[in-house]
C-alpha cells in the first residue's frame, strides 16, 4: 500500500503542475502505450470504445494541447479524420518532469542490472538499493537525475549493462547504487571502445 500512495500522490503533484483532470492523465498513460516504442494500441481503442467513455478524444488532445502537454507542431485531427497515436508529438519538458515523477526510467535500469552474482564463488545480491538509499522511489529518482531524465541516455546505460553481461565484465561486480552513483556505465562504454583494460570472468550474473 506504500509503494501505491506514493505512486497515487506523485500522479497528484503531476495533475497540480500542469492542471490535469483524471481523464486527460489516462489518455497520457494511454498515449504512452500506444507509443510506437511500446506498440500497444489496443488500450487506448478499447477506452474509446467502452459505453462509460463520454469524452470525445479530439477535446481532450485540444486540451492537453493547450496545457502544453502537446506541442503546437502536433495536428489534432479534425472530427471524422484519421487518428493516429503514434504521431502524437509531447513536449519534452512536460516528458523530463514526466519521468522525474514516474520513476519508470529508474525501474527499467533496476530491472536490467544483475541481480545476483558470483564473486569469488560465493553468491551475493547486486541489486540491493537499499545500501544507499531509504525507499525504492528515492532510487529511482537519483538514476533519473544522473542521466538528466533522457531517454536516450536511459537507452545507452541499458545497452552498456547487457553488453557488459554478455561479456561478464567485472565492471558489474559492484551493488547497483554504487554502479549508478559513480556512473560506471562510462568506464564500461570506454571498454566497449576498446579503451582501458577488460578484465573477465570476475563476476558472473545467475
Amino acid at each position: 500500500m506504500e509503494k501505491l500512495s506514493l505512486t497515487v500522490d506523485n500522479q497528484l503533484v503531476m495533475m497540480e503542475k500542469y492542471r490535469l483532470t483524471a481523464e486527460e492523465v489516462l489518455l497520457i498513460d494511454l498515449l504512452f502505450l500506444a507509443s510506437i516504442e511500446e506498440g500497444h494500441k489496443e488500450y487506448l481503442v478499447k477506452y474509446f470504445t467502452m459505453p462509460v467513455t463520454r469524452t470525445n478524444l479530439r477535446d481532450l488532445l485540444l486540451s492537453l494541447q493547450a496545457k502544453g502537454i502537446i506541442t503546437k507542431q502536433y495536428k489534432v485531427p479534425d472530427k471524422g479524420q484519421k487518428f493516429d497515436p503514434e504521431c502524437v508529438i509531447f513536449n519534452q519538458n512536460f516528458l523530463n518532469n514526466y519521468r522525474k515523477f514516474s520513476g519508470d526510467l529508474g525501474a527499467e535500469f533496476l530491472m536490467t542490472y544483475p541481480h545476483n552474482g558470483l564473486i569469488n564463488g560465493v553468491e551475493v545480491p547486486l541489486n540491493n538499493w537499499a545500501k544507499k538509499f531509504s525507499t525504492e522511489e528515492e532510487f529511482y529518482y537519483a538514476y533519473g537525475k544522473s542521466i538528466g531524465w533522457k531517454q536516450d541516455k536511459h537507452n545507452e546505460v541499458l545497452e552498456l549493462i547487457r553488453w557488459a553481461k554478455d561479456n561478464n565484465c567485472n565492471l558489474l561486480n559492484m551493488n547497483i547504487a554504487d554502479f549508478m552513483i559513480s556512473k560506471i556505465w562510462q568506464n564500461i562504454a570506454e571498454l566497449k571502445n576498446g579503451d582501458g583494460t577488460m578484465r573477465f570472468d570476475t563476476i558472473k550474473s545467475i
